[in-house]
């Protein structure tokens, strides 16, 4: 064999090998989801925004999963909270998948990219599309890469942050009270299209990160008593935890979003959270309630509340404290 023809057939081998792993990680470079091309040929996900009207957090006990030794002992000791472990001063994101549920989402595209914009914390997410994960830094929104299985969008993320609010399962909760989910905050109507609390934006979340709608959850409908809100069971998760996402249109209004999330350090096998669907709010077209089906910026502020933990329940500010301690802020 002469060296000229030993290497076309390293070549050939070399070639055929990056196929087989592009293959398999969904790194397909002609793969819809690459080209500008395929803007045309993808399902509909980008015209207008999308929101859901079901809870920020899980609320049925049938999804919960046996858990490890290690987790089951945590669960055992845990107390039940009024509020979900974000609603805090500071602004902090929650993560995934709440940041995904917490307000309207805009999805956009370039060649290998999708964006996701959440607007319940300002915050936009990039998935990868047909490319391999790779390794990254931890983030609030993790790694994601994406590929398209027929009519389903499939993404896959890991390399999260510890402080990502993390929910293990569904508990009994608290029992019904008459404030709402927030203390000593009386109920707050529901407002518009913006992100959970933080300084009182549209969207009619307490001041501070509380779950969106004190009042009553983002579209209306019956408000969430202390003890849907409180049933959540928050802790740490693993090192290797990882969710897929899978989006598909169930119609041309409808999105349905199915979610698995892996973590051998807290469950025997993985956790189905319950899907949701998001529907779509087009401005002239499928308007819900006061949204334009516009993306409209959202600026996290200084809270005017905050959170005591000791007591579980939020701390009203005097408004002449307010002021002098946000002059203090800005010396």
């Amino acid at each position: 064999m002469s060296i000229r023809s030993g290497s076309v057939i390293t070549i050939a081998f070399l070639l055929s090998g990056m196929a087989y792993s592009a293959e398999k990680t969904g790194g397909q470079s002609g793969a819809l989801g690459s080209s500008w091309a395929d803007a045309g040929k993808m399902p509909d996900l980008f015209s207008g925004m999308w929101m859901t009207f079901t809870s920020m957090i899980d609320g049925d006990e049938k999804v919960n999963v046996p858990y490890t030794a290690k987790a089951q002992k945590y669960v055992a000791a845990y107390k039940a909270k009024r509020d979900i472990p974000y609603a805090q001063e500071g602004c902090l994101s929650p993560g995934l998948p709440i940041a995904m549920r917490s307000g309207p989402i805009k999805f956009t595209y370039a060649p290998g990219l999708l964006s996701i914009y959440m607007q319940g914390t300002g915050h936009t997410r990039f998935i990868k599309m047909n490319q391999q994960q790779g390794k990254t830094s931890p983030k609030y929104y993790g790694n994601s890469v994406g590929h398209w299985e027929g009519d389903t969008l499939v993404v896959e993320t890991e390399d999260f942050l510890s402080e990502v609010t993390f929910q293990y399962g569904v508990g009994k909760g608290l029992p019904e009270e008459k404030t709402i989910g927030t203390g000593n905050l009386p109920p707050l109507p529901f407002s518009g299209g913006g992100p959970p609390g933080a300084g009182g934006p549209p969207g009619g979340g307490p001041p501070g990160g509380g779950p969106p709608g004190a009042g009553g959850p983002p579209g209306g409908g019956p408000p969430p008593g202390v003890a849907s809100l409180s049933k959540g069971i928050w802790g740490p998760h693993g090192e290797g935890m990882h969710m897929v996402e899978r989006m598909r249109l169930v119609d041309p209004q409808t999105m349905e979003l199915k979610l698995t999330v892996y973590d051998d350090t807290v469950w025997t096998k993985p956790y189905v959270s319950a899907t949701r669907n998001f529907k779509r709010i087009q401005k002239g077209i499928s308007e819900i309630g006061p949204f334009s089906g516009e993306p409209e910026e959202w600026v996290c502020t200084v809270s005017i509340t905050s959170f005591d933990p000791s007591t579980n329940t939020y701390k009203d500010k005097d408004p002449e404290e307010m002021v002098k301690y946000l002059d203090k802020l800005k010396q």
